[in-house]
């Protein structure tokens, strides 16, 4: 039993009365949370320091985790620069090479930052001159910008404070920059601003304003010729965006493009011409220019059967890549709209295209990863048509190869479900077996082969992962996305759930061998998961969850999902959420499955109140018999930018949670 006596808070809602009962720890300034906190690490601490092995577990994290790293590249025309990791340091540095004469030099240390300081590269100017870089102190999705000169190394007094950037662009003659820049003074309206070096912000310029409100936002696009304001808003229920464009000076006429365009709706400035990304018409995506009225001038991208992934501009051609299921594709079309072919890239696994952080480059980089190989980053060069490796080194440690079956489901509805089962090539088939699963459904994210340390690690133990690509994403186009959103919801839910009730009817594992796992929406999956259908399951482990569906809304900027989860404004959506809602599924009578939370106070993204009242809730209840843990701390935020030995610790836990709960050998051949 929790220690502590809840003050229950009641609500009538659309006629139904809904009861809060640890309302109390959404305040995390009041005393009563803080000794809840201090509570939640003893019962944490007290269950680890029982687990034997697990020393020796956490060596086998280090080996994955600490090696080196090379990310976030840029190509100018005489050098790259870049994010480097070395061995046993606990961040990344950003760093310049001469790739001729091959010498590396360290612009920016975040040691000399602070103890939780992250940074990593926003954008380069066209010369490569100035790089403007992003400070973070713990995981917050906030960040500071700051600037330095690459001639020099020296960081510039000129800086953006620590909040919400939502476009940043150096003025070409190095002047200044242009910003879009949201902190929590800006109330009132959005504002795009010209600031010039030497100057207090004082005297930035505002060059656009608009008015802001809870929904709206306000982001920059521009080229060398041109500025763009993407400004979106709410006209009723359905999000829109409005597209301003102005020459690039110091006192722009601003001229409207679009109005009231339905989202989604991505126009951008390339050489000179308005480029749209747009769904309307086209589900599955495709890629327009138009004129200044507005109007469809030109089809650069036509839509295709497969909807559109990415895509990336280098020189005068668009590269796009899609996914359909289990394969990756990728064309290339001119700016005029000539299709140009198929680009070779390697189909096996997932590849995503790196934003451009310079414009100078003709070429354009990419990692390619699957299950059992890490990420690496290649650039490619429209020239050659060749990839090459940006480290040349293999990395070490790499993981036995791994067996991957294909299989389909039934979902409740009936609709066919694909998903990837993946175990050690020299496991047997038959079962039953320690499990873990996982999926998103949401927000059109496709799930595809990525690498990760935890299913690995997991793996060599003998456990199988699974992956089934539910709906909610867009693994089958847009209308896969659109079968569970909103009201919706609970196809992707019983997806998930049909894909745990197939694992256990075909014997390949049993309800107590069967972990499911995610983080942010996909915490509110597991969330949903074990509270529908706690029989299932033996394990879950829930990251940076939305967890009280109710109340969501009311966090951060949380609000700006409603288009995605709907909101409890409306009748039809609150029963919708009210009726999946994890927190408010929780049954008295119910011994749920062992449960390992995981959040911050740093998290401004799924706040931390969505996983201190589930655990409270889960704690309070006399037949609980399963351990329900939090891992908590000031630090952590919704962004995985901890420092190297704080990530090792907490992935061992999570891992020695897992094998706790299923039954598994820690490394040193302990079965707890």
């Amino acid at each position: 039993m929790n220690m502590f006596t809840p003050e229950p808070a009641i609500e009538i809602l659309h006629g139904v009365p809904v009861v809060d009962p640890y309302r109390w720890l959404e305040n995390r300034t009041s005393d009563a949370t803080e000794e809840w906190l201090t509570h939640q690490r003893i019962i944490y601490d007290a269950y680890f320091s029982a687990l034997l092995g697990i020393d020796i577990l956490q060596q086998q994290v280090s080996a994955y985790l600490n090696i080196e790293i090379v990310d976030q590249p840029a190509r100018l025309t005489n050098k790259y620069i870049y994010r480097r990791r070395k061995k046993n340091q606990e961040q990344a540095c950003i760093c310049e090479k001469d790739p001729i004469a091959g010498k590396e030099r360290v612009l920016v240390d975040p040691r000399h930052l602070g103890p939780f300081a992250s940074v990593t590269i926003h954008c380069v100017s066209r010369d490569g001159s100035l790089l403007a870089y992003e400070l973070k102190q713990g995981g917050a999705d906030a960040k500071a910008i700051h600037i330095v000169d690459t001639i020099t190394e020296e960081t510039l007094v000129d800086h953006l404070p620590t909040g919400y950037t939502r476009g940043f662009a150096f003025a070409p003659n190095r002047s200044g920059f242009y910003y879009c820049h949201e902190t929590s003074s800006s109330l009132e309206e959005h504002t795009l601003r010209f600031h010039h070096f030497g100057r207090h912000s004082d005297e930035d310029r505002v060059l656009f304003r608009v008015r802001r409100d809870q929904y709206s936002r306000l982001l920059l696009t521009c080229d060398e010729h041109r500025l763009g304001c993407v400004y979106t808003y709410n006209l009723g229920a359905q999000p829109v965006i409005d597209f301003y464009v102005a020459p690039l000076d110091e006192d722009p006429r601003w001229k409207l493009v679009f109005a009231s365009k339905r989202l989604p709706f991505r126009p951008f400035l390339c050489r000179g011409r308005i480029l749209v990304m747009t769904h309307e018409g086209a589900p599955n995506g495709k890629i327009i220019e138009a004129t200044e009225d507005g109007t469809e001038s030109r089809e650069i991208v036509p839509e295709s059967s497969d909807r559109i992934k990415q895509f990336v501009l280098a020189g005068n051609t668009i590269y796009v890549s899609y996914w359909n299921t289990f394969k990756s594709t990728f064309h290339r079309w001119t700016l005029d709209g000539c299709y140009m072919g198929p680009v070779t890239l390697p189909t096996d696994g997932t590849i995503d295209l790196l934003p451009r952080l310079s414009a100078s480059s003709e070429s354009f980089f990419y990692t390619h990863q699957s299950f059992a190989v890490r990420p690496r980053i290649f650039q490619y060069s429209p020239e050659t048509k060749q990839s090459t490796p940006l480290e040349v080194d293999p990395i070490p440690g790499e993981p036995r190869a791994h067996r991957i079956r294909e299989v389909t489901y039934s979902s409740r509805d009936g609709t066919k479900i694909p998903m990837s089962l993946v175990m050690r090539t020299d496991l047997e088939i038959r079962g039953p077996h320690p499990i873990i699963l996982t999926s998103y459904g949401g927000f059109g994210t496709s799930m595809t082969p990525r690498f990760s340390v935890l299913v690995s690690i997991m793996l060599e133990m003998g456990a199988i992962f699974a992956l089934p690509s539910i709906r909610g994403g867009s693994e089958f186009g847009n209308a896969w996305h659109e079968a569970a959103r909103g009201r919706n919801r609970q196809v992707a839910f019983d997806d998930f759930i049909a894909a745990a009730s197939w694992l256990i009817t075909e014997e390949l594992t049993s309800p107590d061998k069967l972990a499911i796992f995610g983080g942010s929406n996909s915490g509110l999956l597991v969330g949903t998961a074990m509270t529908q259908r706690p029989d299932l399951f033996r394990a879950v482990l829930c990251i940076a969850p939305l967890l009280d569906m109710v109340r969501y809304e009311l966090f951060d900027q949380a609000r700006r999902w409603k288009h995605e989860y709907g909101t409890v404004d409306d009748p039809q959506d609150f029963a919708a959420l009210y009726a999946y809602s994890p927190y408010h599924r929780i049954r008295e009578d119910i011994n749920y499955p062992a449960t390992l939370f995981v959040s911050g106070d740093m998290d401004d993204r799924c706040n931390p109140a969505h996983a201190r009242k589930m655990a409270c809730r889960l704690q309070d209840r006399e037949v609980q018999q399963n351990p329900i843990l939090l891992d908590y701390s000031h630090e952590r935020g919704h962004s995985p930018v901890l420092p190297l030995s704080v990530r090792i610790r907490s992935l061992t836990r999570r891992i020695a949670f897992l094998c706790k709960e299923l039954g598994i050998s820690l490394p040193g051949g302990v079965t707890q």
